[in-house]
């Protein structure tokens, strides 16, 4: 039941607990993820959340909550800062689709992934938070709004993102700012998407104002919301993922209209081309309510459809997301056009934009949007020949006593009306109209305000768009250095860095002096610790007139320890490039280092005049300003920082130490929000360690070290009492790195490989830091100096199986080693028997060598873990059936339950080959009754197996077997009726299924010489 509608003055915003059944993670995956399954290629450092518990337990969960008089907001900050609930009081009904239950499935980066509310994803798709805590603040504003604030520092690239949510007296909207910042002194690779969630019906209308989409390919394009399967299976821009075509023969010449859930017979993708609207929305007809959201195109290109679709296959999917059958669809927005498309943050840059989420109701649909209202405009049959039912709508999201609605036919109004709006009370108009006045002409609406101001001015076009040239692909050709150029920087928008380093190299083979390819080839190098080879190709860069590539050498000569030589190259870094402030920001680190406080005002100064949005740039001059001695004047930047960014944690320690004992408040959120992820300690560390201010770095960390036993802490330390000439305290911070345990230890960051490299120049035979030195190399494609360095390591940590492990990859993926790579994962193995990614490895490895009786042991090592992992439980029973053990293989896809992974229907290979090698089997003794009915049970989609059907099956083996065995029996419709199934079925030639189907035709033929069928 709807809450009563009342003024509230200013906006409620208050903490708050829920309680919610959790399928809690089991703790992170031991191992470093070098290159991940689930989606991205590189999440290194981060860890896969992967072991889920198979039955739920309560879970309380703080809240925060803002809340007027129309909504009430809920996020969950421990869950990635996701939006879980968006209740509508006039409604009485969610916004967004709400889950009961917080049920994770390996479906997102790092695998747990669960469904419902509003996600937010940076910098790669399915946040690598998207499980974890994330920083939060909660404030009231003087115009008596009411804001949340959350994000973090992701490790990737070490950027920040931070989402506020702001609530207005008033107002029936919720205002989303998104801010994007780099504070590293390196470019870093990033997407930004925001996943709203709604309940998915028959009813569910699909609101996007595009006139062209396209799928995961680049390559294809459809009309948008009418497209022809048949005319794009050639050229895939749908339907579903990847342009793979999931649809029915008999559909393919059928327009279907893509705005209806009602219509995604197979799961879609759909992202919009050439966005050139600033609002999307969906609707829920049977409810009768719905949302717009608002926000600048040029800020978010992006617009993005996702159904899982109504097959047995998507439906399986969301069963592992949810409890009570509930189903969901997604509308998504981005600051890129697809998913597939990134770019590189300058250092040192801010990108913010805000977005607005407009909960509607009562308009009977959704036409166009603004900031302000939504609205609907709808054509349907009139009473009278010649005449049409213009239906025209309007709901505000705030109260309008003298709103203005004026709807244009060609320039001439056929209605203007003047009434009161209200959140609680739209306006909904029908009238009829002459279908003359309507053909071919553009419809206008505009809404306007008691003083004239315009809230939506939005015009209808009907006119066809021009068919896009025909342009057949050719044949890709790398012939130039430029093309070469180009193909690297394609394949670092998709984060494959070996192939880039490649392409980059090439380039520079046909044109040594190609001043991009050295940036970007010295740009990797430089992230991956490799100085000297990045230097060689920023200089040659420098010289080819690459302007930035001198801002890069300052970079490496301060990690370099070399302030004055930094400082030229800073210095010649002309004004209006993207790393002018960065350049300006590395002559102030230089000069704090020097102690020169009043030179490191300077500087900074110019950075903040060079970028003024700048926000890494002020904090570190309020940093100068308080060494300056400028107190005052530090504070006042540090207000404006944290006003813009209430989660920065240097700025919320500068302010903390600079006001003395009344700075406490501001040190205790600080020590909140680092304890979210203890890696913020070390983050905030090499902040003052790249300003030059090693006292602050060393307070930082021996602060950490005083309740985190974590190496790189240590070691962090020792690198900085080494640069303080501190050599006994270096030594003792050393030992206590060495004593440390290992356990995911896998630094990131330049400044611990340098540090790491200090302690193996002063230990030449440290396992350990031969050990995570090893992790950072592999992980940044040094390859060989990383097994160097394991291999070295390994004397040393003789029971460590997660070097073992390393090893073992490195052998087996790097130098097609599979008997040493075996060796490695079988000491791995035993030293650790629960460290559960080693048995899919050694099966792996056990198959690909033919070793039936290794495969066999380890099943039953398997099968005696007492909670493994979904995918380890899986493995058990893909190796049953691929042993020929059918009946137990049978037994336990009969008894017990497997978890649905996005999409994969490769499970199913077990469950059918499974009862196909039973199925022969009767053949073979000559029960073909029993045969029959395996073949039949085959064919069967089981729901605890986990493989929904599809809308496009592969049975055609199946199904010809059936034939054949109904055959024998004299059963020949049954037989006829089998074949002509599998003859269905389409597999192109090579697949394994097409000789099935081709049988199938051919015993359907032999049958037809003699007329039977």
């Amino acid at each position: 039941m709807a809450e009563s509608i009342r003024g509230m003055g200013k906006v409620k915003a208050y903490e708050g607990t829920l309680t919610l059944p959790t399928y809690a993670i089991r703790g992170q995956n031991p191992n470093p993820v070098f290159r991940s399954q689930y989606g991205v290629a590189h999440i290194y450092p981060y860890t896969l959340l992967d072991d889920i518990a198979p039955t739920p337990t309560d879970r309380v969960y703080r809240t925060l909550n803002l809340e007027n008089e129309y909504l009430r907001v809920t996020v969950l900050p421990d869950l990635g800062g996701r939006v879980y609930s968006v209740y509508d009081k006039i409604s009485g009904r969610e916004v967004f689709y709400k889950n009961a239950v917080v049920k994770f499935a390996p479906l997102a980066i790092r695998g747990a992934f669960f469904s419902g509310g509003v996600e937010f994803s940076f910098p790669v798709a399915h946040a690598p938070t998207t499980a974890d805590p994330v920083n939060w603040a909660l404030r009231e504003n003087p115009d008596g709004s009411a804001t949340i604030s959350f994000g973090g520092l992701e490790h990737i690239s070490r950027m920040r993102w931070t989402i506020s949510l702001t609530l207005y007296p008033g107002r029936c909207a919720l205002a989303q700012d998104v801010q994007l910042q780099n504070p590293s002194p390196l470019p870093g690779r990033y997407h930004y998407w925001t996943n709203a969630s709604l309940p998915a019906d028959d009813q569910t209308e699909f609101v996007y104002p595009l006139h062209r989409v396209r799928s995961y390919e680049f390559a294809g394009t459809a009309p948008w919301p009418s497209a022809r399967i048949d005319l794009i299976t050639q050229d895939p821009g749908l339907p579903g993922m990847e342009g793979v075509p999931k649809w029915p023969a008999h559909l393919l010449h059928e327009p279907i209209n893509f705005r209806w859930q009602k219509n995604m017979l197979a799961q879609v993708s759909i992202f919009g081309r050439q966005v050139e609207w600033d609002f999307f929305g969906a609707w829920q007809h049977g409810a009768n309510h719905g949302y717009a959201h608002v926000a600048d195109h040029r800020d978010v290109a992006g617009m993005k459809l996702w159904s899982w679709g109504n097959a047995g296959v998507g439906i399986m999917n969301q069963a592992a997301l949810t409890d009570d059958g509930s189903l969901y669809a997604e509308t998504q927005c981005g600051a890129m056009e697809t998913q597939l498309d990134f770019d590189f943050l300058p250092p040192a840059t801010v990108r913010r934009w805000r977005e607005w989420w407009l909960p509607l109701r009562g308009l009977g649909g959704l036409s166009c949007a603004s900031a302000e209202v939504g609205a609907r405009v709808a054509l349907a049959p009139g009473d009278r020949e010649g005449w049409v039912n213009l239906t025209v709508g309007v709901c505000p999201v705030r109260p309008l006593e003298q709103a203005r609605v004026v709807l244009s036919l060609g320039g001439r109004a056929v209605l203007d009306q003047t009434m009161a709006l209200a959140p609680d009370k739209p306006w909904l108009h029908t009238q009829p109209v002459e279908a003359l006045a309507v053909a071919d002409r553009p419809i206008t609406l505009q809404v306007l305000d008691g003083e004239g101001r315009v809230l939506l001015d939005y015009t209808f076009t009907r006119d066809a768009d021009p068919a896009e040239p025909f342009a057949p692909q050719a044949e890709e050709r790398l012939t130039t250095a430029e093309d070469f150029y180009r193909a690297g920087l394609r394949h670092e928008n998709f984060d494959n860095r070996e192939e880039a380093r490649q392409a980059y190299r090439q380039a520079l083979a046909l044109d040594p002096m190609h001043g991009g390819a050295h940036l970007r080839l010295g740009l990797m190098l430089l992230r991956a610790g490799e100085f000297g080879e990045a230097e060689e190709h920023f200089y040659w860069a420098a010289t080819a007139g690459a302007s930035e590539a001198r801002y890069y050498l300052g970079v490496l000569r301060l990690y370099q320890g070399k302030p004055q030589e930094a400082a030229s190259h800073f210095q010649a870094v002309p004004a209006g490039t993207a790393v002018s402030a960065a350049a300006w920001c590395g002559l102030g680190r230089v000069a704090l280092g020097q102690g020169r406080w009043s030179e490191a005002v300077q500087h900074l100064e110019r950075a903040c005049r060079e970028d003024p949005h700048s926000l890494p740039a002020r904090v570190l001059l309020a940093v100068a300003l308080r060494r300056a001695g400028q107190e005052e004047r530090a504070r006042q930047e540090l207000a404006a920082v944290l006003a813009q960014d209430p989660l920065s944690h240097p700025a919320l320690r500068e302010m903390g130490l600079s006001l003395g004992q009344d700075g406490a408040p501001y040190l205790a959120t600080l020590r909140r929000l680092l304890a979210d992820d203890r890696q913020y300690l070390l983050d905030l560390a090499c902040f003052y360690l790249e300003a030059g201010l090693l006292q602050d770095a060393l307070a930082v960390l021996e602060e950490a070290a005083r309740e985190w036993d974590y190496p790189l802490v240590h070691y962090l330390a020792a690198e900085v009492c080494f640069r303080l000439g501190r050599a006994a305290e270096a030594k003792a911070w050393v030992e206590k790195g060495n004593q440390a345990p290992p356990d995911l230890a896998f630094p990131s960051r330049l400044e611990e490989v340098l540090a790491l490299e200090r302690v193996l120049a002063t230990e030449p035979q440290n396992a350990k830091a031969k050990y995570y030195l090893g992790n950072f190399c592999y992980a940044h494609e040094r390859f060989e100096e990383a097994i160097r360095l394991w291999e070295e390591a390994a004397a040393g940590l003789e029971a460590f199986d997660v070097l073992h492990r390393n090893l073992g990859l490195a052998y087996w993926e790097r130098r097609g080693d599979l008997a040493r790579a075996t060796a490695s994962l079988e000491r791995a193995l035993a030293c650790n028997p629960r460290n559960q990614d080693l048995y899919l490895h050694l099966d792996d490895l056990y198959k690909a060598q033919g070793l039936r009786a290794q495969r066999e042991a380890l099943l039953e090592k398997m099968r005696a873990l007492p909670d493994p992992r979904d995918d380890v439980h899986k493995r058990m029973a893909i190796v049953l059936v691929d042993l020929g053990r059918y009946e137990e293989a049978i037994r336990m896809l009969t008894e017990e339950q497997f978890v649905p992974s996005e999409m994969d229907q490769s499970f199913r290979l077990a469950y059918v080959g499974a009862y196909l090698q039973r199925a022969r089997a009767h053949e073979e003794a000559g029960r073909l009754e029993e045969a029959i009915a395996d073949y039949r049970r085959a064919l069967e989609y089981p729901p605890n197996v986990g493989v929904g059907r599809p809308v496009l099956t592969h049975d055609a083996e199946i199904l010809y077997r059936l034939g054949c065995a109904c055959e024998r029996l004299g059963r020949f419709a049954e037989a006829i009726a089998a074949w002509k199934e599998a003859a269905r079925e389409h597999h192109p030639h090579g697949s394994p299924l097409f000789p099935f189907v081709q049988m199938a035709l051919d015993k359907l033929n032999r049958y037809s010489e003699l007329v039977f069928c």
